[in-house]
């Protein structure tokens, strides 16, 4: 019940946000365009997203040393499982990742799923570093923006500014405190839980410790500069993952300035509106970036959107797949491991 009810709100806000971007875009244009694509300019972003999941299971290795050290291969099958179970209902390829690479390596659920969230911290930190880049070298650009359902963009690009910034603080804090004062972190812990059942303050204690484990890199400086390395490199590829469509379409701004402000909208709008496998966000902050601010044309930003965002998908489907074959995992037993691994942190 619970995840038909997320399943169903999923699907509602990806319909809305797909309603969004082809309120003024007739089907049968729609369909045209396709024909018009170079597709072979999709070959070097099919490349560079492939690089993408490569830096991103290297720095998960990383994250993941002081817990076992794990060998790069044996960590691609957690990793794309994880992002192809974001079509699962409430997107929980991170439980799903988490849980499976514990129970692969036979480490700590929890230790894994902590890394999990550093990994998303240096994520963050980077997108805001972005957000920061733009508002400074293109300080205008939001200005001359419109509005999605009634809220100026500059209004969601600030306040996803904010939110995000007091989210990496909030999550700075926490972490140091449980890398470095952890008793003491644990003994405020104690006291806020108490009013709760006995059985619950012990489960939460442990969740708290056993979570701990996978913070253990933050006490390696040489681990976290090559975290840092690695997730700049992942968002530089990731940037220019995008140029490949820009020729494909023949967009009349390739700049910097442009694919900069294209992903920017693209991970706003996957942020502030979570679908099922980032269905119609994607697809709008496309049309956002590419329309309402670049000024392009609104056919051809939509059409982007819905090539662009295939062809991420496609690459997440087919080795998602690949590796649900390679271990031999039904997609129902993967909705149950999602179950397993959400009963653990409630």
């Amino acid at each position: 019940m619970k995840h038909s009810k997320q399943l169903i709100i999923g699907l509602g806000v990806a319909a809305l946000a797909l309603w969004y971007t082809l309120r003024n875009v007739p089907l049968d244009q729609l369909i045209a365009s396709f024909k018009t694509v170079e597709y072979v300019y999709l070959l070097p972003a099919l490349v560079l997203i492939g690089g993408i999941y490569v830096l991103r299971a290297y720095r998960w290795r990383v994250l993941l040393s002081p817990l076992k050290d794990i060998p790069v291969k044996e960590i691609y099958s957690p990793l794309m499982i994880g992002f192809l179970a974001n079509v699962l209902p409430a997107r929980g390829g991170e439980v799903v990742r988490a849980y499976l690479m514990g129970k692969k390596q036979a480490v700590p659920f929890t230790g894994v799923f902590a890394t999990i969230v550093v990994e998303r911290l240096f994520d963050l930190i980077m997108v805001l570093a972005l957000f920061a880049y733009v508002l400074v070298a293109y300080s205008d650009v939001f200005q001359k923006a419109g509005e999605v359902s009634g809220l100026s963009i500059e209004t969601l690009a600030n306040r996803f500014g904010i939110m995000s910034a007091i989210l990496i603080v909030a999550l700075m804090v926490f972490i140091y405190m449980l890398v470095t004062h952890k008793e003491r972190l644990l003994k405020i812990v104690r006291w806020f839980l108490r009013p709760l059942p006995e059985k619950w303050r012990e489960k939460i204690l442990h969740l708290t410790d056993t979570f701990s484990d996978g913070l253990l890199v933050a006490r390696d400086p040489a681990a976290l500069a090559k975290i840092f390395f690695l997730t700049a490199a992942t968002w530089v590829l990731i940037v220019a993952s995008y140029y490949p469509f820009y020729w494909a379409y023949n967009v009349g701004d390739r700049s910097l300035e442009s694919l900069l402000i294209l992903v920017l909208i693209v991970c706003i709008m996957i942020t502030v509106l979570p679908t099922p496998a980032f269905l119609g966000s994607f697809q709008a902050g496309i049309v956002v970036a590419l329309h309402e601010i670049m000024k392009e044309d609104e056919l051809m930003a939509a059409s982007f959107g819905m090539i662009a965002w295939a062809v991420n998908f496609g690459v997440v489907l087919i080795l998602g797949v690949y590796y649900i074959l390679s271990d031999h995992i039904s997609v129902t037993k993967l909705m149950e491991e999602e179950e397993k691994a959400e009963k653990m942190l409630d």
